[in-house]
């Protein structure tokens, strides 16, 4: 099991931390439904604290890992 936290945009009602079944970052983003092409400017993704960067959905995730969902901003 990992743990995925969640930003408030995504909650829809499961709370701040959901717990599933996952073997790579790519399984959370399809079973978050966060796999379409928008995805990539709204959300950045953190494993065990430390930030993912390029290819996420190859990231490979193991029993116990934390997965923290962040809403991406930008500033000028």
């Amino acid at each position: 099991m990992i743990t995925v936290r969640l930003p408030e945009l995504l909650r829809d009602g499961r709370g701040e931390v959901v717990t599933m079944m996952a073997t790579s970052l790519g399984e959370v983003i399809a079973r978050l439904g966060l796999d379409n092409d928008e995805r990539d400017e709204l959300f950045n993704f953190a494993v065990n604290g430390d930030l993912v960067l390029h290819g996420e959905k190859q990231v490979v995730l193991n029993p116990g890992d934390e997965v923290e969902i962040v809403v991406a901003f930008s500033g000028g």
